[in-house]
């Protein structure tokens, strides 16, 4: 195999995980709380698009090490009691059985015991424990401060812990259903400049218009490319086919 179809046939399977994370960013374009996935690629490829030159995956390795942007996603509001939207920089906490995990999506609901959870089940943490709503009173009567603490009726029950990281969002790594885990040496700490948001959810941060413009110039790249190796593999039998009749 030459250097050039190498590197091709290296950029295809690259393209590919890239074609899955853009997928994955438009199916999740109305997912409350989700952060799009971009890489090293997407802005090297739209680099090469906007100075008007020929997209090639023959110029060099191509990494696709994939981020995660954590921009902040439009707050609408939603009139769900249960619904909380972050206002700056912070994460909602989950305590699972394997441990601690993070979130921006404030789709919360209260489970057959009181606690208050996520719309995956797992537990909300809050600053002293998990808060547990009484069972005589209704969603209707929860309100939820600008500073997270939640009162149920006449009773303060909790206080939602939201947290940062000082050490940046590169302490992250998504684990699905839009949470992620921290890395052993992250110290998550109290969020300062953060605004809970009751009765509000955020939007994804997707950017659907460029996420579909992605799309179809990453089926263009990868179908102009398997036509280079098609092509190749051609050149390549006919020259075979010369060489043995000559034989």
């Amino acid at each position: 195999m030459t250097e050039a179809a190498g590197q091709i046939c290296s950029g295809i399977d690259s393209l590919m995980q890239q074609y899955m994370a853009v997928a994955n960013n438009i199916a999740n374009a109305n997912t409350a709380g989700y952060k799009r996935s971009i890489s090293s690629f997407s802005a090297d490829l739209n680099r090469q698009i906007q100075n008007l030159k020929d997209v090639s995956l023959t110029t060099g390795q191509i990494d696709v090490k994939q981020n995660v942007d954590f921009s902040q996603g439009q707050v609408v509001p939603t009139g769900r009691p249960l619904d909380v939207a972050l206002e700056g920089k912070g994460f909602l906490t989950l305590e699972t059985p394997t441990g601690p995990l993070y979130t921006r999506n404030g789709s919360l609901e209260v489970n057959a015991l009181g606690q208050l959870v996520d719309s995956a089940g797992r537990l909300v943490a809050g600053q002293n424990g998990p808060i547990v709503i009484p069972p005589e009173v209704s969603v209707s009567s929860i309100r939820i401060g600008t500073d997270g603490t939640l009162q149920a009726g006449d009773q303060e029950v909790g206080k939602l812990s939201v947290v940062e990281f000082p050490g940046g969002t590169g302490e992250l790594e998504a684990v699905g259903f839009g949470s992620y885990r921290a890395t052993a040496d992250a110290k998550p700490e109290p969020a300062r400049d953060i605004r809970v948001r009751q009765g509000c959810q955020e939007n994804s941060n997707v950017r659907i218009m460029e996420e579909v413009v992605n799309l179809i110039t990453l089926s263009r790249l990868y179908e102009s490319h398997m036509n280079i190796l098609k092509q190749q593999r051609d050149n390549n039998s006919a020259m075979l086919s010369v060489a043995n009749s000559q034989g």
